[in-house]
């Protein structure tokens, strides 16, 4: 099942970018940010049939969002400044805008997280269907997780094309584009400051192969 992405899923999706990302985490302020910037398109995809015995409870959660302070809320990371500002999510090399954060932490929605669930992946794109990250927890991939939250922004109706930045070492994230109908588009030269990025681009109507 996909839904919306709620305060109470955000220890499970640290903990899936953690172990997708080991190298690059993005941190707890960028996806409250990420959830300001793009509050219909940060879904998750969760299993509601299996418990979570890594789940802490919500008390974590709310321990988390007590101990939110303005200087912390101030600091777009890397993701949201991509989005808002049109620069690398890798390279972050921006400060933050001010506040931000705290309209974040006003506007997530607290009504969805449940104790039987257990978060498998998700995926955050914008209204112009730019897919910001997407991630599978490690021991549910090749399942078609990726694949359903990859449709999802795909057959967003008011979308032109989706379109996506891809490490041109990344092997596995290129072949997995390439199925779901992606086309390489573009090659940006040093994008990820030692590594050229692939821009792989999907519109409506093209070979679709998923």
């Amino acid at each position: 099942m996909i839904r919306p992405f709620s305060l109470p899923d955000l220890e499970s999706i640290l903990q899936i970018e953690n172990q997708a990302f080991p190298k690059s985490p993005y941190d707890w302020t960028t996806f409250l940010n990420l959830h300001a910037l793009c509050p219909e398109t940060f879904l998750v995809y969760v299993n509601p049939s299996t418990p979570d015995p890594e789940a802490s409870g919500s008390a974590s959660v709310r321990n988390l969002g007590e101990s939110l302070d303005l200087e912390a809320l101030d600091r777009l990371s890397r993701a949201a400044q991509a989005e808002g500002l049109g620069i690398d999510p890798e390279q972050r090399p921006l400060p933050g805008i001010k506040r931000r954060g705290l309209r974040a932490v006003e506007r997530v929605n607290t009504t969805h997280g449940q104790k039987g669930e257990k978060i498998l992946g998700y995926i955050i794109f914008s209204q112009n269907g730019h897919i910001i990250s997407i991630a599978v927890q490690p021991h549910h991939r090749r399942k078609g997780i990726g694949r359903e939250l990859l449709l999802r922004a795909m057959k967003t109706s008011h979308l032109k094309k989706v379109w996506a930045e891809v490490r041109r070492g990344n092997q596995g994230a290129q072949a997995f584009y390439a199925k779901m109908g992606f086309q390489m588009t573009g090659l940006v030269p040093n994008y990820y400051g030692n590594e050229d990025a692939l821009i792989v681009q999907w519109t409506p109507g093209t070979c679709e192969s998923y």
